[in-house]
């Protein structure tokens, strides 16, 4: 009896004094007799923890003791109102039980609402609504390179620009650049090809970070010939080396050059940029040549000293910015600087798109509490009678709503629980969905944490109030009179308009879904069919990267690559094969300033292009068509003619009107070359981005040490795959191939957060669309049920079957239609907010609306052609009978 007298903790002391071995001993009794009897003993014990909760409460909640006068009073409402609660529960639970497939429904029906909407703010909670994972994040900054003239913002900053700022702000407690870079580990195991980082000291400082294993990095670390340490991310540690603490001291063999391992990142560390897992100081201070201007590289990250507030950052930054343009007219001129807050670059990017889901999954619950109101409110018609009799006993309204949302509480409750379990495997789903191109800090932290049950049971309770109002308000003002003599058999039980404004209302909010559906799935298709500028069919990628220290001088480098390239085309299968620096859709890509002879650029009208060095077969691997001039050759070497060719964005800006043939530009610091060629635009940027001047150049007369490598081929590229690997050993054993991917799955990657979006927002809309026919049919079933008076008057009175059809039919398709109005309406408004989302279709785009408009209107005669078929077999003298 031990468990029994803990359940006796709830009473007050001086009640357990005064009856607890009373009943015990009570208790005791019940239990042989439940032993005798063969009487469930879970139910007994249930039913005295039940007791024990309700009346424990009620004695201790009860008015202060020096009261006696109120005690009593107060005492007895509150005993009585948990009584009642209390029955209200059992007779909640007993007819639950009583009518399982109604119950099954219901609470079916309202899990995948509260699951669905539990599993989205569990990501809006982890990405949007959390601090960032850092110490004081509010302080955290980035700062940017401004220019304004060309409404550019956030542009990467110059290592010069970055040294300054760090000794001239009065603003930033500390100021971190960093530089993303790739490097090949070797010499213990298969080589490997790593994405790390270079970042100044105070990187680690701003983030207010502490290694798990060993030291970050020193002040004096940063001088070129010093810089040969690196810390490990936990991911790389625990992969590579398998938790070892003895790596902390040992060389690692990065491109060829030993760095010794000073320390290890711990696991609960968040970077914007999660690929990276090694990281290295950045040498900018103390070399041979002083830092450039001129080259753009960097991501600066910096935290604000305490007080300081974003604008006056901004303002020192302004500061400093005019002072650099005026010391520095040729490479800062109209160059500034640019201070946001970090959780805003972080999260502005998904906010649109993580809101738009939680919009969606809001009106998916809309939808069921819409059915399980109807479903109630059928049930409501069935007991009219009893709640009549109850009120003429003299229930009072209050009393007989009461009853009804105790159970609709039970009900979103049941619906909550089954919930989670939706939920958990819905974030499993979100995870698998997330693009992993898109920097998304926090989506490691969705689970289902005491957060988000806390908003699953708070959500469950709300939605119980919602879909229980409607028919709690209508058992509770019948008319007692017209109940106790006509029962559930009349049509005016349920009042009907209101249940036609629920199947409306429903229809309505299934629209604007399927709408915001449908075009965001349009969107996506015109994306897909954007003319990119080359060809992704039959297309093998993969990069290469010869590292500096075994690979010096560029005649060795060109060597290599040659060597390499003719191995690649003397695979079978391989048509052609192709390199260059920057692959389109990689995210891969350089910025520089170009001189153009004959055009001196102005502050207003900067002349800039984006480099990259191909080898002479890359426009062809790849399929760029040359629309001027020609295409590089073996000729143009070390030595001949400096030559490029440009893009036909390019050739349009700076030479309008004119062929851009003959003409001449130059890179920064370097001689003039001459355009022997122009190429189509290709949307290196992503096939919804804009394209700008692109500059083509031979790698033979710019060497790059990395390419990526385009094998266009006459069989299933990644049949190849392993060819390749084989043909690169024969040239490096110790050269790792990365990125090995069709262009096609680059093209798949550049687009992932558009498909993700999409294949959520379908899945919501096709829930939307079965919970909709559903309700439909449900609501639909009982009105057939309710009029069969009516219908068996109509069919004596000469009626046709198929005339009693058409009836009901059409009484389905003009609430469809009325609801489909609306619906449309509402989501060419909705869809207006989110309009970056979408990609050259209309918020109002009609192909869409007339989709889905046929879409709705045939599941809603589908959903009303069973109750129709019922309506038809009414026998007109039992219906009259009744």
């Amino acid at each position: 009896m031990t468990l029994y007298r803990l359940l006796l903790l709830a009473f007050p002391r001086r009640v357990r004094r005064e009856y607890g071995e009373d009943m015990v001993r009570m208790f005791e009794a019940q239990l042989r007799t439940a032993r005798v009897t063969g009487n469930s003993r879970l139910r007994l014990w249930c039913s005295a923890a039940a007791d024990a909760v309700f009346y424990g409460l009620a004695e201790r909640f009860g008015a202060p003791s020096h009261r006696p006068h109120i005690d009593v009073r107060r005492r007895g409402r509150w005993r009585s109102w948990m009584d009642s609660v209390r029955l209200d529960l059992r007779y909640a639970i007993r007819l639950f039980l009583a009518q399982p497939g109604t119950t099954f429904i219901a609470v079916l029906t309202l899990a995948l609402g509260i699951g669905a909407n539990t599993a989205i703010f569990s990501a809006v909670d982890a990405v949007l609504l959390r601090p960032l994972p850092y110490e004081e994040p509010d302080r955290l900054v980035m700062v940017w390179e401004k220019r304004q003239a060309e409404g550019v913002l956030e542009n990467v900053v110059s290592p010069a620009d970055y040294l300054d700022w760090e000794k001239m702000n009065t603003v930033f407690e500390s100021i971190a650049g960093v530089l993303t870079l790739t490097a090949d580990l070797t010499g213990s195991g298969e080589p490997e090809r790593l994405v790390g980082a270079g970042v100044s000291p105070a990187f680690f400082e701003v983030l207010r970070l502490k290694p798990v294993e060993g030291r970050f990095f020193r002040q004096d670390e940063i001088i070129p010939g010093r810089h040969r340490v690196v810390v490990l991310s936990n991911g790389l540690w625990q992969r590579r080396f398998g938790g070892d603490r003895s790596v902390v001291g040992r060389k690692l063999l990065l491109n060829g050059v030993p760095h010794e391992v000073v320390g290890v990142l711990p696991s609960t560390f968040e970077f914007p940029d999660p690929t990276i897992e090694v990281w290295a100081p950045l040498a900018l201070a103390g070399g041979t040549n002083p830092p450039s201007r001129t080259l753009h590289q960097l991501t600066v990250y910096a935290r604000l000293k305490p007080g300081v507030a974003l604008d006056q950052a901004r303002t020192e930054m302004d500061r400093i910015g005019g002072i650099l343009s005026a010391e520095y007219p040729d490479s800062n001129r109209t160059h500034g600087a640019w201070v946001t807050p970090l959780d805003e670059h972080l999260r502005e990017p998904i906010r649109a798109g993580l809101l738009l889901l939680f919009a969606s999954v809001a009106f998916v619950l809309l939808i069921a509490c819409v059915n399980v109101a109807n479903l109630l409110l059928a049930r409501a018609a069935s007991r009219r009678r009893e709640v009549a009799v109850r009120a003429a006993l003299g229930a009072g309204k209050g009393r007989l709503a009461g009853q009804s949302l105790t159970e609709s509480v039970v009900l979103g409750l049941l619906g909550g629980t089954a919930g989670l379990l939706v939920a958990y495997w819905g974030i499993e789903l979100l995870r698998q969905l997330a693009p992993s191109d898109v920097a998304i800090v926090g989506l490691d932290r969705m689970g289902l944490d005491m957060r988000i049950l806390a908003f699953c049971a708070v959500l469950s309770i709300g939605t119980a109030l919602l879909f229980g109002l409607l028919p709690a308000w209508q058992l509770a003002h019948q008319d007692v009179n017209e109940a106790l003599k006509f029962g559930s058999r009349t049509a005016g039980g349920v009042r009907r308009r209101l249940r036609v404004a629920l199947v409306v209302s429903e229809i309505a909010l299934a629209s604007l879904l399927l709408a915001g559906a449908g075009l965001t799935w349009r969107s996506f298709q015109t994306l897909l069919r954007a003319e990119s500028g080359f060809t992704m069919d039959g297309i093998l990628t993969s990069l290469i990267t010869l590292p500096g220290a075994r690979y010096r001088g560029a005649d060795k480098l060109l060597t290599t690559f040659d060597n390499i390239e003719q191995r690649l085309k003397a695979i079978p299968g391989v048509v052609a094969v192709g390199g260059t620096s920057a692959l389109p859709l990689s995210g891969m890509d350089g910025r520089r300033g170009v001189g153009i002879e004959g055009r001196e650029p102005t502050p207003d009208a900067p002349t800039r292009a984006h480099p990259r060095s191909v080898t002479p077969d890359y426009f062809r691997a790849i399929g760029v068509q040359v629309i001027a001039g020609r295409a590089f050759s073996s000729a143009d070497r070390s030595g001949s003619p400096l030559a490029v060719i440009v893009n036909d964005t390019m050739a349009r800006r700076y030479w309008p009107g004119q062929s851009a043939i003959g003409r001449r530009v130059a890179l920064a610091d370097s001689e003039w070359r001459e355009v022997v060629g122009v190429v189509r635009d290709v949307r290196h940027w992503g096939l919804d981005r804009t394209v700008n001047p692109e500059l083509y150049l031979p790698q033979a007369q710019m060497p790059s040490s990395a390419l990526v490598f385009t094998l266009r081929t006459s069989v299933p590229p990644q049949s190849i795959a392993g060819a390749v690997r084989e043909q690169l050993r024969a040239v490096d054993a110790d050269l790792p191939l990365s990125r090995v991917r069709t262009m096609e799955d680059v093209a798949a990657e550049s687009v992932a957060a558009r498909s993700a979006s999409m294949r959520v927002l379908a899945v919501f809309g096709a829930l939307a669309l079965i919970l909709a026919a559903a309700g439909i049919y449900g609501v639909m079933a009982h009105l057939v049920a309710i009029r069969s008076n009516e219908i068996g008057v109509r069919m004596t009175l000469g009626a046709r079957p198929a005339d009693v059809m058409r009836l009901i039919l059409r009484e389905g398709v003009i609430q469809a239609a009325v609801g489909l109005a609306i619906g449309l309406t509402g989501a060419v408004l909705v869809m207006r907010s989110f309009r970056s989302l979408l990609y050259e279709v209309s918020p109002a785009d009609p192909m869409t609306l007339a989709v889905v408009g046929v879409v709705l209107l045939t599941t809603a005669l589908v959903a009303c052609a069973l109750p129709a078929r019922r309506a038809m077999k009414v026998d007109p003298v039992s219906a009259l009978r009744q």
